[in-house]
């Protein structure tokens, strides 16, 4: 009895190492260009929602909203937009981490104008994985009409843009997606974590069918 708990708690050792091994935060880097103080390279985390331009980079230039600064509602609320003027670099939002799903902050700050959204976490912690809403809330509408890239960043990093921004200087952010392909040659793998139950609903579902309506093309292309 003694040699078969020892077997199993050794086998189940060796799952949650191999388990905790494929946990992988899908990162990019986005490269500060200005001011002087910050310029440099960090990392950030890739929205699991939205569409980033993977193979490719985006310019702007960083805004930090003085109202919605959770950015948990609509910025017409606050009278705020985020659309650049002709001729002007794209906006970025900065949004404080919080109270809302970070697919709805994503949505608010593309109805407001932006080109991308930055998330900065309110912890300091490693960086996490931006996913969508779990179970019931996952088949909300809007999650699947957000179309712009969304980074998370870490507070440090988040505390740094926001004063500077309050010192009046200008925050311009070159966000690379460059570096997250596997391959540089601008193919994006796609890997789909399911079970034999699949009770986990929506999300499923749209597992389901993404592999349904990309059966032909993967058989064209021998993916």
């Amino acid at each position: 009895m003694r040699e078969k708990l020892g077997f199993l708690v050794c086998v189940w050792f060796l799952l949650c190492r191999f388990c905790s091994g494929r946990f992988v935060v899908e990162k990019n880097s986005l490269k500060l260009t200005s001011p002087e103080s910050l310029k440099g390279v960090y990392e950030c985390a890739i929205g699991n929602f939205g569409v980033p331009q993977y193979g490719g980079t985006l310019v702007g230039t960083v805004v930090y909203p003085k109202a919605n600064q959770k950015a948990c509602k609509g910025f017409d609320e606050v009278d705020f937009s985020f659309k650049s003027r002709p001729g002007g670099l794209p906006t970025f939002v900065l949004a404080d981490r919080g109270d809302c799903y970070l697919t709805l902050k994503a949505w608010n700050a593309q109805n407001g104008g932006a080109a991308a959204i930055l998330v900065a976490d309110d912890k300091v912690e490693p960086l996490i994985i931006m996913d969508t809403p779990e179970e019931e809330h996952a088949d909300a509408a809007y999650v699947q009409n957000i179309t712009i890239p969304s980074a998370l960043i870490n507070k440090y990093l988040g505390n740094s843009i926001k004063k500077a921004l309050s010192d009046g200087e200008m925050v311009n952010m070159n966000l690379d997606w460059t570096e997250s392909l596997p391959h540089r040659d601008e193919r994006v793998g796609y890997e789909i974590w399911t079970n034999s139950h699949d009770e986990c609903r929506p999300k499923c579902d749209s597992q389901i069918e993404f592999v349904k309506n990309v059966k032909g093309a993967a058989q064209i292309f021998k993916i």
